[in-house]
C-alpha cells in the first residue's frame, strides 16, 4: 500500500521534531571516540537543518539532510525512526523498501520505549499499512512500559481484536478479558462495550452480546443516550423487536434527543415502514426541540438515499416544505433546497430558492454565484448577469463576478454593456499578470464582436504583454488578423506558437488551417485542417461513450465550489463564441473552403453541407457556395 506524502500530517512531524530537539536527541549511548562524536555532532548539525528544510516546506531537502544525517549516526535510534518513517510518507511501492523501513523504526522504537508519542505514531502507522502483527507488538510494548494509562490498554484490547478478525481466534478472549479488565477501572461505557460486543460477534456469542447489552443499560436506565445506543447495537445483531423497544424508550426519556428521533425514523424506515417512517420524519422536523443541524443532516442523508427514487420526491419536498416552516430564517434551508433542485434538473426554482438565501445572507458570496449559476442552468443569461451585478454590490472590485457578468451580458445581447463594465473596470489594480491578460483578452472579443478591430487587436497586445503564454489571446488574434488579412506572418507565428502548445486542441489547428489558406498555402492548411476533423471525429466518439456513462453513473455535485464553476461555465460559454469551436459550422466551412482551393470539389461541397448542417450564422452564403459548387465572389 502506498503511503503519499498526501497522508503525512506535518502536525505530526512538527511536533516529533520539537520533541526531539526538546530531548536533546541523537545521543548515541555508546562510549567512543573524539573522531565518533564530531561525526554524531555532524550528523545533529544536518538533522537539524533538516527541521529547517521540513518548516520551510523544502521536503526534497529535508529527505536529503535527513540521509546525510542517518550516514554519519546510523545507530541513533531517533535517526532510525525519521528515516524509516520518511520511506513510507514518500510512497514506496516497493514491499522490501516497506519491510526495511520497519525494521528501522522498530529498532529504534526498542531504544526508546519511554517515549509515548513515538509509540503512539508506530501504531497509527502499523494500522495504516494494515501490519497487524506489528501493530499488536507495538501495542504490548506500550502496554509494558505504560500499564497503568487506560487508552493504552484500551488499543491493546483494540490490537488484540483485530488480531483476531485478521484470523487467529485465540486472540478474541484475550481482547475480551482486556475490555474487562478496563471496564473494572474506568466503569462502564457505550464505547467499551461496543468493543466487547464486537468480539462476541466475532466468536458468535449471541447470549454474551445480550447479556452485556443488559449490563450497560443497566448501568444508566434513565440515560437516553444509552438507551439509544443499545437499540442501534440490538438492531446490528438482527433483534429488531428488541432494537425497536429501547429506541422509544430512548425518545421517551428525552423528547428533545434528535439522535434518538431520527435514528427512531430511519430505523422504521429499514423496516419498510415507509408510512411510519415520514410520519416521524415530519415530527422531527417540525420538533422546536431538535437541533436545527440534526434536522438539515437527515434531510441530506434522506436525499442521498433516495434523490434517484422518483416515488419519493413528494416527500422530499415535503420535507423541505416543512422545514422551511419551523426554519424560514436559515439560509442554509434555502441553499440545500436548491442543490436538491438544481439536481432533479429544476434550475429555475433553484434559482428562485437562492433568491431567499442571498437576501438572508448577503455577506456569503457563494450564495450570488450559485444563483447565477442556476440561471446560467436554465438560459437565462441576462437574469444571471443581474445576479452578479447584485452581488458585485457587496464585493466591489471582485472579479469572480465582474468578468462572468460581462461574459453573460454579451450573451444576452447587450455586448456594449459587457464592454463598458469592463471599461469601467479600474484594471491597474490587477496585480496577477494572468488575471490582467485574461480581462484584456476577453475586452478584446467584445470589441471584435463588436467590429472596433483596432481596439481589439490593442487589447490583445495588452494581454499577451501581461503573458506572453496566453495561448487563447493568441489564438484569437492570429484568427481575427486572418480574417482581416492583416499582419499574416505574425498570425501564422502566433497559430504556429498555439498549435506548439497544444497540438490536439481542434480550435488552434483550424486557426492555423485558416492562417495558412489566407496565406495561399492551400495544401498545408488542407493537412492541418485534416488533422483537425480527425480530432473531431475522436472527440465525438469521445462524447458519445461519456454520454452513456453519464446515463448509469451519478455525478458528484460537490467536485467544484460554486466561484470554481460560474468562472469555468463563463469561461466555457466565451469559448464558444471563439473561432472554430470543435465540430462547429466554421470548421466545416473552412474545410470546404481549403478543399476547394485544392481543387477537390466534391469534397468541398460535402464539407459545405456538414456546415449548413450544424446551423450557421449566414446560411444563404454556404448554400450559396453548394448550390454553385464553388466559392462565390464575395468570398475570401
Amino acid at each position: 500500500m502506498a503511503f503519499s506524502r498526501h497522508h503525512l500530517t506535518h502536525k505530526f512531524l512538527l511536533t516529533a521534531l520539537a520533541l526531539t530537539l526538546a530531548g536533546g536527541m541523537l545521543c548515541s549511548a555508546k562510549k567512543s571516540s573524539w573522531d565518533d562524536e564530531a561525526r554524531r555532532r555532524k550528523a545533529s548539525y544536518y538533522f537539524i537543518e533538516a527541521i529547517d528544510a521540513f518548516m520551510d516546506e523544502n521536503y526534497n531537502l529535508y529527505g536529503e539532510l535527513l540521509g546525510r544525517a542517518y550516514n554519519l549516526d546510523p545507530d541513533d535510534p531517533e535517526l532510525k525512526m525519521r528515516v524509516g518513517e520518511w520511506a513510507l510518507v514518500t510512497g514506496s511501492n516497493d514491499s522490501a523498501a516497506v519491510e526495511n523501513a520497519f525494521r528501522m523504526m522498530f529498532d529504534g522504537y526498542r531504544l526508546k520505549t519511554a517515549d509515548y508519542f513515538e509509540g503512539s505514531r508506530l501504531l497509527s502507522l502499523t494500522s495504516n499499512f494494515r501490519r497487524w502483527d506489528d501493530n499488536l507488538r507495538t501495542a504490548e510494548m506500550m502496554a509494558s512500559q505504560f500499564p497503568d494509562r487506560n487508552e493504552v490498554r484500551l488499543q491493546l484490547g483494540r490490537s488484540y481484536l483485530l488480531k483476531a478478525m485478521t484470523g487467529d481466534t485465540s486472540y478474541t478472549s484475550r481482547a475480551i478479558k482486556v475490555f474487562s479488565d478496563l471496564e473494572n477501572r474506568v466503569g462502564k461505557s457505550a464505547h467499551i462495550s461496543d468493543l466487547k460486543i464486537r468480539a462476541y460477534a466475532f466468536a458468535k456469542d449471541t447470549a454474551a452480546i445480550i447479556s452485556e447489552l443488559g449490563s450497560l443499560y443497566s448501568t444508566s436506565p434513565d440515560d437516553s443516550y444509552t438507551a439509544l445506543a443499545v437499540g442501534q447495537i440490538f438492531n446490528s445483531i438482527g433483534r429488531p423487536d428488541s432494537a425497536l423497544r429501547y429506541l422509544d424508550h430512548a425518545c421517551q426519556l428525552d423528547s428533545t434527543n434528535g439522535s434518538a428521533i431520527l435514528m427512531r425514523a430511519q430505523f422504521l424506515q429499514e423496516q419498510g415502514d415507509s408510512t411510519a417512517f415520514e410520519r416521524e420524519a415530519l415530527r422531527a422536523v417540525r420538533s422546536p426541540e431538535l437541533e436545527f443541524e440534526s434536522k438539515m443532516n437527515f434531510i441530506v442523508n434522506y436525499i442521498r438515499t433516495y434523490s434517484n427514487d422518483t416515488t419519493r420526491r413528494a416527500s422530499i419536498d415535503s420535507l423541505f416544505e416543512t422545514l422551511l416552516d419551523v426554519n424560514s430564517g436559515e439560509p442554509d434551508v434555502y441553499r440545500l433546497y436548491a442543490e436538491y433542485l438544481a439536481g432533479m434538473q429544476q434550475p429555475l426554482q433553484a434559482a428562485e430558492q437562492m433568491n431567499y438565501a442571498v437576501s438572508l445572507e448577503p455577506s456569503e458570496r457563494n450564495n450570488w454565484l450559485f444563483q447565477a449559476q442556476m440561471y446560467v442552468n436554465a438560459g437565462d443569461y441576462k437574469a444571471a448577469a443581474d445576479a452578479l451585478a447584485n452581488g458585485a454590490e457587496m464585493f466591489p472590485g471582485d472579479l469572480t463576478f465582474i468578468r462572468p457578468e460581462a461574459a453573460y451580458r454579451s450573451l444576452s445581447g447587450d455586448t456594449d454593456a459587457a464592454i463598458s463594465l469592463l471599461e469601467n473596470y479600474p484594471d491597474s489594480t490587477i496585480t496577477d499578470p494572468e488575471e490582467l491578460s485574461e480581462f484584456k483578452s476577453m475586452l478584446g472579443d467584445f470589441y471584435y464582436q463588436k467590429h472596433r478591430r483596432n481596439d481589439a487587436f490593442a487589447a490583445y497586445g495588452q494581454a499577451l504583454k501581461a503573458n506572453p503564454y496566453n495561448y487563447m489571446a493568441m489564438n484569437n488574434v492570429a484568427y481575427y488578423y486572418a480574417e482581416t488579412d492583416t499582419l499574416l506572418d505574425l498570425a501564422e507565428n502566433y497559430a504556429r506558437r498555439v498549435v506548439r502548445h497544444e497540438p490536439d486542441n481542434t480550435t488552434y489547428l483550424d486557426t492555423y488551417a485558416w492562417v495558412l489558406y489566407k496565406k495561399g498555402d492551400y495544401e498545408a492548411a488542407r493537412e492541418q485542417i485534416d488533422n483537425t476533423l480527425k480530432l473531431v471525429s475522436l472527440d465525438n466518439a469521445i462524447d458519445s461513450i461519456d454520454s452513456a456513462i453519464d446515463e448509469i453513473t451519478i455525478k458528484n455535485t460537490d467536485e467544484a465550489s460554486p466561484e470554481e464553476v460560474i468562472e469555468e461555465v463563463a469561461a466555457e460559454r466565451t469559448a464558444d463564441d471563439s473561432p472554430a469551436a470543435p465540430g462547429s459550422s466554421e470548421l466545416f466551412d473552412h474545410a470546404g473552403d481549403i478543399y476547394f482551393r485544392c481543387g477537390k470539389v466534391d469534397e468541398a461541397v460535402g464539407y459545405w453541407k456538414q456546415a449548413l448542417a450544424r446551423n450557421p450564422g449566414d446560411p444563404d452564403r454556404i448554400k450559396a457556395k453548394i448550390k454553385h459548387r464553388k466559392i462565390t465572389a464575395n468570398e475570401p
